[in-house]
């Protein structure tokens, strides 16, 4: 017997598994003749080749549980995200490559089952399905089981995004298994009834409910198939913008001075060197500067910001140069994603998935404490949970030009923000290794190590 894993549960025909060496997916016999059909017929290798699917290693039989024909070892990916964490432009990448995987597998006699953005990973610029056990076999007339699920969970949440606002996503951390088609309906602008796509999948569907009615009653043909496919792909496709106000920090860096970004480039990428940090986290990443610099020297970096059009941002040089050791997160600090799904083990905490060895926050700290008025104590609590040795942090003064004008902006209601509760909050959990004072604001840069943290 292969006990469930959290994140698999609801999969008949399949198991993931957690070993000391990394992931595996036990595939039942109930699987047995779909799985072949896959992994032999071309269609796997396709996908594979294709970067749209996770190849694995086929490890063999496991004698001791004989409901199992294979156990498979996927490529072991560094980092997990989840939809409500994407970029607009990380969202339709995802729906696009579900609608081209399933294209690719109608010409083998084969479709996916499910329609579910958390099938779905992002690397190097591209959305890549997880779930091997995700395919059966088509036959003509056959319904596409997945179609109201990609409704409500993948075609919906975009249309929202697209119309409405990127922040809409977030709603997917609430709504796992999809939003109601009748409530996306209503959400969206009068404008979405002139796009076919949302008139006929999202405003016609949410009029049906429940039985077959959810589900044209003849099947399709792989030919109709294909065209409806083509006809959604059309409109992601030329979905290129989300509905969106102008970005307030996207361009963060273009009048700072050019002392002070040098002066901040030099010291950090020294610290780094000298910590040798194999994660990265920074926090508040902006366009990503900095998140790059840190992919020179870490295995891995996780880049965070709340500003949809700066993940976007990243998203697209992560693309344009393949970069494979990087993930950009729409993620706020303030109310970060939280842990979710059954028993709430379904699906991580940022704080579980994030945690690295070290955490970059420059120019962060008083946006926390002045925008979004959280105490010092509490933003040094935020860097230490997700810290396991060294942290990286930028104090900009009290009477900074950008720290004035935030204060000005909120008529002088926050709080309280100095250099000197700045290292008592920070000395609770870190010591404090180096200073260097930067540019000719008095900006300062902090290197911390985390007071538990294994001597290096």
């Amino acid at each position: 017997m292969i006990t469930p894993n959290y994140s698999s549960y609801r999969d008949p025909v399949a198991r993931v598994v957690r070993k000391q060496d990394g992931w595996y997916r036990y595939v039942f016999k109930t699987y047995q003749k779909e799985y072949d059909y896959l992994t032999q017929s071309g269609l796997y290798h396709e996908l594979v080749d294709k970067g749209l699917m996770i190849g694995h290693e086929d490890v063999g039989p496991d004698n001791e549980n004989p409901d199992v024909y294979k156990v498979i070892r996927p490529e072991q990916i560094a980092f997990q995200s989840y939809p409500f964490e994407w970029s607009y432009g990380q969202w339709r990448k995802a729906l696009i490559a579900l609608l081209d995987i399933n294209c690719i597998a109608l010409k083998y006699g084969m479709i996916l089952k499910d329609a579910t953005p958390f099938n779905f990973y992002i690397t190097k610029g591209r959305a890549v399905l997880l779930d091997t056990t995700s395919f059966i076999l088509f036959t003509k007339n056959d319904v596409w089981a997945a179609y109201r699920q990609f409704c409500e969970e993948f075609l919906g949440p975009l249309a929202l995004m697209h119309y409405n606002g990127d922040q809409w996503s977030e709603l997917v951390s609430a709504y796992t298994r999809g939003l109601p088609l009748t409530f996306i309906s209503r959400q969206l602008r009068r404008s979405s009834w002139f796009s076919l796509t949302c008139l006929l999948h999202i405003h016609l569907h949410a009029r049906f409910r429940g039985g077959s009615a959810t589900k044209p009653q003849k099947g399709f043909t792989a030919e109709k198939l294909l065209s409806l496919f083509s006809m959604i792909r059309s409109a992601a496709v030329s979905w290129n913008e989300p509905y969106r106000l102008k970005g307030a920090w996207k361009n963060y860096y273009d009048g700072g001075s050019p002392k002070y970004i040098i002066e901040k480039e030099k010291t950090v990428i020294q610290w780094l060197d000298k910590i040798k940090p194999h994660t990265v986290a920074d926090l508040g990443a902006n366009t990503g500067r900095f998140a790059f610099i840190a992919a020179k020297y870490a295995e891995y970096v996780i880049a965070i910001d709340k500003d949809e059009s700066c993940i976007d941002s990243i998203e697209d040089e992560i693309e344009e140069r393949s970069i494979a050791n990087i993930t950009a997160l729409t993620v706020d600090l303030a109310a970060p994603s939280p842990a979710c799904g059954v028993l709430n083990k379904e699906y991580a905490s940022i704080f579980d998935r994030g945690r690295s060895d070290a955490v970059l926050g420059l120019a962060l700290v008083h946006h926390l404490c002045i925008d979004m008025n959280i105490s010092m104590q509490l933003v040094a609590e935020t860097f230490s949970a997700f810290c396991e040795r060294f942290a990286i942090v930028e104090f900009v003064p009290p009477d900074d030009e950008r720290v004035v004008q935030l204060i000005e902006n909120l008529g002088g209601l926050f709080t309280e923000y100095s250099e000197e509760l700045f290292i008592t909050a920070f000395s609770a959990d870190f010591d404090q290794v180096e200073e260097v004072e930067i540019g000719p604001g008095k900006r300062k840069l902090f290197l911390f190590k985390k007071r538990h943290a294994a001597a290096t």
